[in-house]
């Protein structure tokens, strides 16, 4: 009985998930709340994951990629690295190898995260196509990311189930072995067949915007007739209109952004709303307001501290599922949206009472400065007009060094992997290349809180004995004599949890699993580890299936399903590749 209630949660857990109802990290703790509500968890085992050293390592990883990534190291290397752009593919495997070299040795949301508005703007200088080089740019921090031990988040989640387990862990090289390989001819496939199924759009959204902003903007002016001159904006009833939002007004050439409902309105002020061209008839039955007929100069609505940026949403950030207008996006995050845009298209209604999704891309108008913006921990903020300018010191390239010698002092088993990243995260706070606000800014804590609380999941099958009845029934449908085919079902099975879930939830469930089934099917516990972690980690096939493939969704244009025509090939490719060479490492060899 008390399996099947497991096992119930758990498809309710995964049905919700699937449907965002709310966000991953609710609905797994709403999970963990009934499980402990009927007796099946206690609470020490559901705040065990809590205390996991895996989730520890995670989160030095993050400051230390933070560092790297503050100090503009990265951006000025691959500068250099893109070349003259000349020739599209040369450039793009001259950048998928040079990444493919750091992102097994640093977290890898930072890199894309840092990347990606580099990129746009060297594919705009050199008129190529942005789609051609983000989905590849994501896809290869992924794949290298499988490398080493730190390559990837998934992968110091695998060394915490571990040593939970009481299991001997992977050493820092162990993935290499797959993750080589399967780098390598992931991108061989990425410049080919990959490269000829990917879109081909070269503008950004903000570019869009600039270069048509009559249809994202109404310019209406304020005549002579208007009843509400030297009147709050509240008091003409222009701050709760039912489909259009007023975000800017222009006074004699100077623009006001944002507006709020105090704002008092004189004559021949130029007002702009955001909404569909369509509404205008909205506007017109307003006495006094006359419609513009020319072209909307977007000077007129930004200036040196308004100014237009690109914003991506995360799959953790508080803003999903919530509507522009209840999250206070104006006051909260000092911006006006202009345009919202969902699986590459332009999303229409009132923009204010658009319900917010993960991989949404926003145009915005802000007047924050750029650390300003650093510190949206709920968004991604791209195509930043005002950049920040770094004095080249020894901060730029200590974060690099420290992180070196930490993996080799580690490597070389002369200190424990936490204990050197420790140290190097008190070096860098000692010599003020980072501080307690860049900790709060670098650590993800909705990520972190969803990997401990996946923990839970994986010890109330274990409690139950949930984990030996899956083995055992995925044995009783396979067989006994291949153990191949059972490899490929627990790939199979794990890398589809993935695409519906997290990295963390579906490896925290996967995982009691296949120890189970190690002992069933007589095979090493540790090849079916590393079969499921990379399994959890290498989902190309949807935008939702890791968190670097959300970052890139919205600046460059995709669709859901151009992830879906150039990432199934590759998440089979993968496949192949992990199942026969960890079969052959671990069993043959």
């Amino acid at each position: 009985m008390q399996i099947a209630i497991v096992l119930v949660t758990l498809v309710v857990t995964f049905v919700l998930m699937a449907m965002e109802v709310t966000t991953p990290n609710a609905v797994i703790l709403c999970a963990l709340a009934f499980l402990m509500l009927i007796g099946i968890l206690s609470p020490a085992d559901a705040l065990e994951g809590f205390a996991n050293d895996g989730l520890a390592t995670i989160a030095l990883m993050y400051i230390i990629a933070y560092s790297i990534a503050k100090s503009n190291v990265i951006t000025r290397f691959f500068d250099r690295v893109l070349g003259n752009g000349k020739s599209e593919k040369r450039s793009l495997l001259r950048l998928l190898t040079t990444v493919s070299l750091f992102s097994p040795f640093m977290n890898n949301t930072p890199i894309v995260s840092t990347l990606t508005p580099m990129v746009q703007k060297w594919c705009k200088k050199k008129n190529l196509s942005i789609s051609k080089f983000l989905i590849p740019l994501s896809y290869v921090t992924i794949l290298s990311g499988l490398i080493t031990v730190i390559g990837t988040s998934t992968n110091l989640v695998a060394q915490g189930l571990l040593s939970k387990y009481h299991l001997q862990q992977f050493g820092f090289f162990d993935f290499a072995v797959i993750g080589i390989p399967i780098t390598i001819v992931g991108i061989l496939y990425l410049v080919t067949f990959g490269y000829r199924m990917l879109p081909n759009y070269k503008n950004n959204n903000v570019d869009s915007v600039i270069e048509s902003p009559n249809e994202y903007l109404i310019e209406m002016s304020v005549s002579d007739d208007f009843p509400y001159i030297n009147q709050t904006i509240s008091a003409a009833g222009l701050r709760n209109l039912d489909h259009v939002f007023l975000a800017a007004i222009n006074r004699e050439g100077q623009p006001l952004v944002p507006v709020n409902e105090d704002m008092t309105l004189k004559r021949a002020d130029k007002l702009y709303f955001t909404g569909s061209v369509n509404e205008v008839n909205d506007l017109l039955q307003i006495p006094g307001l006359l419609p513009s007929t020319g072209h909307i100069d977007m000077e007129d609505v930004t200036n040196e501290h308004a100014h237009i940026v690109e914003l991506s949403i995360p799959d953790s950030s508080a803003l999903i599922n919530q509507t522009v207008k209840s999250a206070n996006f104006r006051d909260v995050y000092g911006g006006v949206i202009m345009a919202i845009h969902r699986d590459s298209a332009k999303l229409s209604g009132q923009i204010g009472k658009i319900n917010l999704k993960a991989g949404d891309d926003l145009v915005a108008i802000t007047t924050n400065e750029p650390e300003q913006l650093d510190t949206m921990k709920d968004l991604h903020v791209f195509n930043e007009q005002l950049t920040k300018v770094n004095k080249k010191d020894y901060k730029d390239f200590l974060p690099v060094l420290l992180l070196v010698a930490a993996i080799a002092v580690s490597t070389m088993g002369i200190v424990d992997l936490f204990v050197a990243l420790s140290v190097v995260c008190v070096i860098l706070f000692f010599t003020k290349c980072i501080n307690i606000k860049d900790v709060t800014r670098a650590v993800d804590m909705n990520v972190l809180l969803l990997v401990a609380s996946s923990y839970g999941l994986g010890l109330a099958m274990s409690n139950v004995g949930a984990d030996k009845f899956i083995a055992k029934s995925l044995t009783n449908i396979t067989g006994s004599a291949n153990p191949i085919i059972y490899m490929f079902l627990l790939y199979f099975i794990t890398n589809f949890l993935t695409a519906i879930l997290s990295n963390a939830a579906s490896l925290s469930i996967m995982f009691p699993i296949i120890v189970s089934a190690a002992k069933y099917m007589n095979l090493p516990v540790m090849m079916l580890a590393m079969l499921i972690t990379i399994a959890a980690t290498a989902d190309f096939s949807t935008p939702i299936g890791y968190q670097t493939n959300l970052i890139v969704y919205g600046p460059g244009h995709y669709k859901f399903t151009d992830y879906f025509k150039v990432g199934v090939p590759l998440n089979l490719i993968c496949m192949v590749i992990c199942v026969f060479v960890t079969y052959y490492v671990y069993v043959i060899f």
